[in-house]
């Protein structure tokens, strides 16, 4: 199952990527974009660790 978490937070990064956005809503969109970025990251310290979710 973290497999598929891992899988759904890159895909919501991708998205929001392909968005067309200016100004202060291209900023929260990279800022966004980094707090996945620590979600993806630790679903995946934890799925080394052998941690499901």
């Amino acid at each position: 199952m973290t497999e598929d978490l891992i899988k759904e937070v890159k895909h919501i990064q991708r998205c929001l990527v392909n968005k067309e956005s200016e100004g202060e809503e291209w900023e929260e969109k990279m800022q966004i974009i980094r707090k996945l970025e620590e979600v993806s990251d630790y679903l995946k310290d934890a799925l080394g660790r052998g941690i499901e979710f």
